[in-house]
């Protein structure tokens, strides 16, 4: 049976990154991803003793790859039908996305000749930095003359000149600008078909949540919440998330998740090994407690703005000894955990919350506006994900109708057309007004940190 962890797939749902400024009122703009300006490479003085340090000392160079970290780069927007601040916006995007390509850059080519006549060149351009820091060192529009004296057509294009730190810092996200938030994630009550095979175990649906709650606390994620809707299960039926658009609308509506984390226990099977002892308490009728145990559980990644399962792992491990937990000793508890079978679910449930987080780790955040209240605009996030007053945000429209072949929803299209900043953020939703613009700005538009 297919169901949607939230509405067919649930027995128990599981508990298991300031963007850059609309209008800039200093020369220099941190970048979002840190709050340190880049800053020209020092020369350090080295002191081997006392002498030394009354005479002066040549200067020690930074190394190359040291310089090599800040580059100057240029990027250009288009100012044609847009607002001087929406091109300065698009303009500083073009830079960063350069100065990305100017350190530890991967270039991939693919060439075919047939009768000695190049027919195919192409190259793919990769790269691993990614950007700590930048400062505006200049901006404006264009020239309006060429370097041969003639009048350039309008309208301009904006110029923005930026001096952009690189980092290959592990952990430092590779999106280029924007805010660093925390998607929102919703932690669906864990699905087990097979309850037969934990009758030794009481509050194992609930306890799993609310463990699952407890750890991706406890590893720092803020911006999560937990679905707490029971769906009846079928036995003996494969169980997969279910996504039905309406279902998932619905879903997204209830929690402003980005994000649905989805558990099943796929199997707590246990087993009593066959022996003379064994044989002769079951000729009496006496109970054969079992010694062998084997532990599955799945757990699924959907994307709720997309409609699609977007990463998903298995963990599974067999344990012997004394496996049978008693009911006596719930889920969670410190005397489960303390069981051979207790040992076993605590390390999946660290296996499970290290992968979820490390999956979200520098996933852009995405949410939607759901109102329009004359010069505000109401934005689907709260403070949970990291969100500031002052954040800036870009708006993408769709654009023409969804995409459909075969009969299956493809998506829909979407392109830039404004930036919102921050106004006020309440426990539920932000406030946002709008800095620049080159459309209308309406309800079910998707809201970025870029």
């Amino acid at each position: 049976m297919r169901f949607f962890l939230t509405s067919v797939f649930i027995s128990s749902l599981l508990v298991s990154y300031s963007a850059i400024s609309a209008e800039i009122e200093a020369e220099c703009i941190d970048n979002p991803n840190s709050p340190v300006m880049c800053a020209e490479p020092s020369y350090v003085e080295e002191k081997s003793d006392k002498r030394a340090a009354k005479e002066p000392q040549p200067t020690q160079k930074p190394s190359f790859s040291e310089q090599a970290q800040c580059v100057v780069v240029k990027g250009i927007a288009s100012s044609k039908d847009v607002s001087e601040a929406f091109a300065r916006k698009m303009a500083i995007r073009d830079a960063l996305q350069q100065a990305s390509l100017k350190n530890n850059v991967v270039v991939k080519t693919d060439q075919s000749v047939e009768a000695y006549q190049l027919t195919l060149d192409s190259a793919r351009f990769t790269s691993s930095s990614k950007v700590k820091s930048f400062t505006v060192l200049k901006e404006g529009f264009e020239e309006p003359e060429d370097k041969y004296g003639a009048t350039k057509k309008s309208p301009l294009n904006y110029e923005v000149t930026l001096n952009v730190c690189l980092t290959e810092e592990r952990g430092v996200c590779p999106s280029l600008p924007g805010n660093q938030y925390q998607p929102r994630l919703a932690i669906a009550p864990v699905v087990f078909a097979h309850a037969n095979q934990a009758n030794d175990v009481s509050n194992l649906l609930n306890g799993y949540q609310l463990e699952l709650e407890r750890r991706v606390r406890n590893q720092g994620y803020k911006n999560y919440t937990l679905l707490n809707q029971v769906v009846d299960l079928q036995p003996n039926i494969q169980v997969s998330p279910n996504l039905d658009p309406e279902l998932i609308a619905v879903l997204r509506d209830k929690t402003g998740a980005q994000y649905l984390l989805l558990t099943v226990i796929r199997s707590m099977s246990a087993h009593a090994e066959s022996g003379l002892k064994n044989d002769v308490k079951r000729f009496y009728n006496l109970e054969v407690k079992p010694s062998s145990r084997y532990i599955e559980t799945d757990w699924y990644m959907v994307d709720l703005m997309r409609n699609e399962i977007v990463h998903q792992s298995r963990g599974g491990f067999d344990v012997e000894g004394n496996v049978t937990v008693g009911r006596d000793k719930p889920f969670g508890s410190n005397a489960f955990f303390a069981t051979d079978t207790g040992k076993v679910f605590h390390a999946l449930l660290e296996q499970e919350v290290t992968d979820a987080i490390d999956y979200l780790h520098c996933k852009p955040f995405e949410s939607e506006i759901i109102d329009v209240r004359g010069e505000e605009y109401i934005i689907y996030l709260n403070a949970s994900s990291g969100a500031k007053v002052g954040d800036d945000l870009a708006v993408y429209h769709r654009t023409g109708r969804p995409v459909r072949f075969n009969g299956s929803l493809l998506g829909s299209d979407f392109v830039p057309g404004a930036f919102l900043k921050i106004k006020r953020i309440m426990p539920r939703f932000a406030v946002a007004e709008l800095t620049a613009k080159k459309g209308l700005v309406q309800v079910g538009d998707v809201v970025k940190t870029w």
